[in-house]
């Protein structure tokens, strides 16, 4: 009897310990398996950014990503001509580390037009946000670690000589292809179901 409440006591004591360890992240979607995985690197104060999440990746999520054909792996790739795109990222990176990036790149790109003007991007990300978990991702956007990881995927992008966004990286048996503009939904399902 002992020995089963220390067991317990020791899971529960484990398990508060591990209870801030990071999420799994919502910017990795589908099965790493998957014959063809695409690489998006994307900035969220992009006008075609926005267009693409918004009328092709959800699409792409729900018939090539959910039934296993793709694996999808997001990029942050902040541009310098964007005055606040650094700062969304961060907390797009930042809210991944609390299990909410997909409400908060939802958010980003659906109000882009009013944050890019005032730079309320901090206002905007914890409008989808409890007041816990604004606190967390405030403090988290801060973090030099969060900004290295973003500062990751630039690097990882210019090595694959991205040059703007939206930029979508197509791999299928160690052949890859770039597309390097924002893409329709029936443009881009054409590419997938015709790579071999």
């Amino acid at each position: 009897m002992k020995i089963r409440a220390l067991v317990l006591a020791g899971l529960l004591l484990g398990n508060t310990m591990f209870a801030d360890a990071p999420v799994h992240s919502g910017r990795v979607l589908g099965s790493a398996v998957a014959a063809i995985r695409i690489d998006l690197y994307s900035d969220f104060q992009c006008p075609g950014c926005k267009a693409l999440y918004e009328q092709t990746i959800r699409p792409l999520i729900a018939n090539y990503v959910n039934q296993g054909r793709v694996y999808l792996v997001e990029h942050y790739y902040p541009l310098p001509i964007h005055a606040f795109a650094k700062q969304a990222a961060c907390y797009a990176c930042a809210a991944d580390r609390v299990g909410k990036y997909e409400q908060v790149c939802e958010v980003l790109f659906k109000k882009q037009d009013q944050w890019e003007k005032t730079g309320k991007v901090d206002e905007t990300v914890c409008s989808v946000l409890t007041p816990a978990e604004a606190a967390k991702v405030r403090a988290l956007a801060k973090d030099p670690a969060v900004l290295a990881e973003v500062q990751q995927d630039v690097a990882l992008g210019q090595q694959h000589n991205v040059q703007g966004t939206p930029t979508m990286l197509i791999s299928r048996n160690g052949k890859t292809y770039t597309i390097a503009t924002p893409v329709s939904y029936a443009m881009l399902s054409r590419v997938l179901d015709n790579l071999r």
